[in-house]
Order: structure tokens, then C-alpha cells, then sequence
């Protein structure tokens, strides 16, 4: 699922409410996580997860192409963690196989 997906999503199920004002709404809602998390605040949406900056120490890794030792430097990335409401609605959901999948 997109972006515009979403925007779709949201105007299908609030009658009245533009596709321009959805997009814009969704829009919104992601630049304010997004806000948060660049500020370093958590993000917690009941039910659904939680969003939250690690930071990560340098390490020593490789080049995947040449093999070469190189140092991995320190960053912080996002992590995000499912609510148990999500991850039990996710186990049981039935989805068809895709071709190409293997168990």
C-alpha cells in the first residue's frame, strides 16, 4: 500500500472530505511523526505500534563488493514495534500464497 493508497483509503471511508483534503490530511499526519521522531520523541499509535529512534554504535563491517574491512560508522535509526493487537490481527489473517514463495 502507498501514499496515495492511504489518501484513497481515508476518502472513501469520510464522507464529504475531498481526495485533495485527504491527501493533505494524511500528509499532515506524516510530518508530524515525522517531526517527532527527528526531535527524538517516541511515537505511539494505540493499537497499532510504536515508533522509536535507536541510536547504533560503529562497528566494523565489509565491503559487500570488494570484501574490505570497512567501519560502519554510528547512526540512529527508526524501530518500529507492533501492538499485540496488531500482530494478532496480522496471525490471523488468511492470504493467498504468491507464486514464487516458498514456506
Amino acid at each position: 500500500m502507498t501514499r496515495d493508497d492511504l489518501a484513497h483509503a481515508i476518502y472513501a471511508r469520510i464522507p464529504g472530505l475531498s481526495r485533495a483534503d485527504a491527501k493533505a490530511l494524511l500528509d499532515c499526519a506524516l510530518e508530524e511523526m515525522l517531526s517527532s521522531l527527528t526531535s527524538g520523541e517516541d511515537v505511539s499509535l494505540r493499537g497499532f505500534g510504536s515508533f522509536r529512534i535507536r541510536s547504533k554504535n560503529a562497528r566494523p563491517g565489509r565491503d559487500p563488493r570488494t570484501g574490505a574491512a570497512a567501519l560502519v560508522s554510528s547512526r540512529r535509526v527508526v524501530v518500529f514495534k507492533a501492538a499485540p493487537h496488531l500482530k494478532s490481527a496480522v496471525a490471523a489473517s488468511v492470504v493467498s500464497p504468491v507464486a514464487g514463495d516458498s514456506p
